[in-house]
């Protein structure tokens, strides 16, 4: 299980939690550009009272959440109780994509990485578990699968991308398009989609019956991405509600763009299950876009379809994944 340009996508998913929770994930190295500076003292930073006392009690140090629904959703991780290592390899970006510089020799250094977490003490906790991992169980989550990168030019009029990818419930495709030549990571460029056809398993018009037009992406993306919570789904549904999103429809349709086909049978985030049935891989997905001509430049378009999965386990150990 990987995610292939983790960045890329889960940058853009940040981009949809509330505004006041975003204030508060410093932590997590997301903020204000004249923060982020203080943070790393940088010398060309501006004196800021509030800015200053973040990179007091934070300074250098970032953490990266391992937000899996294993650790997350189900019970408390209990390795003791499990006859395989959960184990988590991560790949750090290069320096152009970190830092801003002017200096071709800059770089970056990573030091003093440490686990951080919450633990509980409690015998007849961990014996509840252990008797539970001891027989057969199931953890369900998202499958996040980068499927490939490409790469588009703006002034086509016509995109056609097909996908083979095969899956017992398959949520949605989402579509993320980056300037090569962007300055910042939380920046997504918008091409103009004017229509999406689409076409699964030589069925045409299988999302909309003539076709996604532009008022309706926004409704689309909302669906899923909009406060999805792992943890707090009637607090989700609250706040989709009452539009708490930091992405509003201006930012949207400027530089938080994506493209979600949903093929669920309902947008209720907490189900498991109510995905597309994708069998035959030789046709899969078509996805036909319109689009208005723009500038004779390349752009990035990265494709992630996500899936539901599970994880068995049996007897203590882990037996094999579905999806």
């Amino acid at each position: 299980m990987s995610i292939d340009d983790s960045d890329i996508y889960h940058c853009y998913v940040d981009l949809w939690k509330s505004t006041s929770e975003r204030v508060n994930m410093a932590y997590l190295g997301i903020g204000e550009t004249n923060m982020l500076k203080h943070r790393v003292d940088a010398d060309d930073k501006a004196a800021d009272t509030g800015d200053e006392a973040i990179a007091t009690a934070y300074g250098a140090k970032f953490c990266i959440p391992l937000d899996f629904e294993l650790l997350e959703t189900h019970m408390p991780f209990y390795q003791a109780g499990l006859g395989d290592r959960l184990e988590y390899e991560l790949t750090f970006n290069d320096y152009n994509k970190v830092i801003k510089s002017t200096d071709t020799s800059a770089s970056y250094k990573i030091k003093n990485i440490c686990l951080e977490f919450d633990m509980v003490s409690d015998t007849e906790l961990a014996r509840q578990i252990r008797q539970q991992v001891d027989g057969k169980m199931v953890i369900l989550y998202d499958r996040i699968l980068r499927h490939r990168k490409i790469t588009k030019n703006k002034s086509d009029t016509l995109w056609n991308i097909n996908l083979n990818v095969p899956a017992r419930s398959m949520k949605g495709i989402l579509m993320l398009f980056e300037d090569p030549e962007r300055t910042s990571t939380e920046t997504y460029y918008n091409p103009n989609i004017t229509k999406v056809e689409m076409t699964i398993e030589g069925v045409p018009n299988q999302l909309y019956s003539q076709g996604m037009k532009a008022y309706q992406q926004w409704d689309e993306i909302n669906k899923f991405f909009a406060l999805n919570s792992k943890r707090n789904k009637t607090t989700e549904a609250v706040l989709k509600d009452v539009c708490f999103s930091y992405t509003t429809l201006e930012k949207y349709l400027t530089d938080h763009f994506a493209l979600w086909l949903d093929l669920r049978s309902t947008d209720d985030n907490s189900l498991h299950g109510s995905g597309r049935k994708i069998e035959n891989a030789s046709e899969s997905i078509t996805i036909q876009i319109t689009k208005k001509v723009g500038a004779d430049e390349s752009i990035n378009v990265y494709l992630f379809v996500i899936q539901d999965a599970q994880i068995n386990f049996e007897d203590g150990r882990f037996k094999e994944v579905n999806y």
